[in-house]
């Protein structure tokens, strides 16, 4: 996948090996609509501690995906294509251009060409570096496109077998969001939690 930020993923336990990027996407495959349970914990510095909201993600096809929070409020954002709708409880509908929110953009083409096995859709987009399989494994993509590299400097996709673990964006400003998907958002988080104790956490090899 490139040359990587060096210290975005330790890895535990024993080093992870080179693997088949065209293998690991393909078996995440899944067919829409699908949904996954997701804990997102985002850290900026602007914020004292970070913010943690959790829901789901529903993948309805390869340019749709449904992003709905149900704590700590109520919020669904649709993406469509290039356009997005925003509905929070208590405050008027949003809609604005994909282009204007890097990190859903990011997420978009990500997310849904992952879950469509879709090896060639996440190469034109991203450059990509893989390692692992089974047990454990670790997709790296860094953003192709020059206007997103400025605002979303790497995403990070860990897990197990076909089982996406974690889904982080790296950002710029020292900026971030770390997605803890399906099983993994049972995990009872430290408090305060830390982007240290989260790379440790999404890395780990066995429950």
């Amino acid at each position: 996948m490139l040359t990587l930020l060096p210290t975005t993923a330790p890895l535990a336990a024993a080093q992870l090996e080179a693997a088949d990027a065209q293998t690991l996407i393909a078996q995440l495959a899944k067919p829409a609509p699908a949904t996954i349970d997701f804990s997102e914990i985002r850290f900026s510095p602007l914020l004292k501690q970070p913010l943690i909201v959790s829901g789901t993600l529903g993948y309805q096809g390869p340019t749709a995906l449904d992003r709905q929070v149900t704590r700590p409020y109520r919020e669904t954002t649709e993406i469509r294509g290039d356009s997005v709708r925003v509905r929070r409880e208590g405050e008027p509908e949003r809609s604005f251009g994909l282009k204007r929110a890097p990190e859903l953009q990011g997420l978009l083409s990500a997310f849904t060409s992952l879950l469509a096995g879709d090896h060639a859709a996440v190469e034109r987009d991203f450059a990509i570096d893989a390692a692992g399989g089974g047990a454990a494994w670790r997709i790296l993509l860094a953003p192709r496109d020059a206007r997103l590299s400025r605002r979303v400097k790497l995403i990070r996709i860990e897990g197990r077998n076909d089982a996406p673990r974690c889904f982080s964006i790296i950002g710029d400003n020292d900026g971030a969001s770390v997605m803890l998907l399906g099983a993994a958002t049972h995990a009872e988080l430290p408090q305060p939690v830390t982007r240290e104790w989260l790379d440790r956490f999404c890395s780990q090899q066995h429950e």
